[in-house]
């Protein structure tokens, strides 16, 4: 099932809310694309928040979470690479076991800049609660390597 609530996300992750909403099961998987608190003018969110306020609401948010997800269930959060440190720090102190620092590569900068190199790419941290993911399914992909710089190992993946 596939439902979309509109709202602030603290009150909308609350059993009683969810429940109205027919939702009464834990949650398997989140994608959490937070805004990234920029100055950007949004309708009912303060996106200028002081840093510390804004990294509490973060880590409210990763605990109300963490609290409806299923044993193995999953986390990706994505958010600016400037940022690392925190999402990390924020997901270890709500209770979250990191798994992989996914890197996003963009085709294009969101901000281009003049005085230095263009970032295109974002962070997107997979955590679990638990020590590993109830589901998990490896995405198989050949090194596209010339064959002898190629080794292959038992397992299928290749080094070099």
């Amino acid at each position: 099932m596939t439902l979309v609530l509109c709202g602030d996300c603290l009150e909308l992750l609350d059993r009683s809310i969810l429940k109205h909403h027919g939702i009464e099961t834990e949650f398997a998987l989140t994608f959490l694309d937070p805004p990234f608190n920029q100055g950007k003018d949004y309708a009912f969110f303060d996106d200028e928040l002081p840093p510390d306020e804004y990294w509490r609401w973060l880590t409210k948010v990763c605990a109300k979470v963490y609290e409806l997800t299923l044993e193995g269930g999953a986390i990706y959060f994505m958010h600016r690479e400037k940022n690392a440190e925190h999402v990390l720090r924020v997901l270890r102190e709500t209770g979250w076991t990191l798994q992989n620092l996914i890197v996003w590569q963009k085709r294009t900068s969101a901000v281009p800049n003049q005085w230095r190199y263009s970032k295109a790419y974002q962070i997107i941290a997979f955590a679990t609660k638990g020590r590993k993911p109830r589901v998990f399914h490896r995405l198989r992909i050949d090194a596209p390597l010339r064959p002898e710089y190629r080794y292959e190992r038992e397992n299928g993946m290749f080094v070099t």
